[in-house]
């Protein structure tokens, strides 16, 4: 079956991987980076399962936080937080990352308290580009 769009829940990403937290050797960082690869990469083929999207040279992407806590966060800082996340997307889909083009990016706070990342990507051109 062919999906028009493709729905990924992901865990709250290490604090690790937030731009404004980097400081000192990009060693340390490291197995945060290769993780977050890792979950994005099986999180995908979880949500493909035995179906196909159909993707094209640009694709639009929602992205939406589910904050774990009321601490203050920037979007922009999320935004970087996801973007191992969306590596190891782009791998599982065999795909570009160069191809998601963010169309909407919104917040909440998560009921339960544990965090986490929906993204959704939508099969096609929607611009016609």
């Amino acid at each position: 079956m062919t999906l028009d769009h493709l729905t990924i829940m992901l865990p709250w990403p290490d604090s690790l991987l937030f731009p404004n937290r980097r400081r000192g050797n990009f060693r340390k960082f490291q197995p945060a980076i290769e993780s977050a690869r890792h979950s994005g990469f099986y999180a995908a083929k979880e949500a493909l399962g035995r179906n196909q999207i159909t993707l094209g040279a640009r694709n639009h992407v929602n992205l939406i936080f589910g904050y774990p806590n009321r601490i203050k966060r920037d979007l922009d800082g999320c935004i970087g937080a996801v973007k191992h996340y969306l590596d190891g997307i782009a791998k599982a889909l065999g795909v570009d990352d160069q191809i998601f083009r963010p169309l909407f990016v919104d917040d909440c706070l998560d009921t339960e308290k544990r965090g986490f990342v929906r993204i959704d990507i939508f099969s096609g051109d929607k611009d016609g580009k």
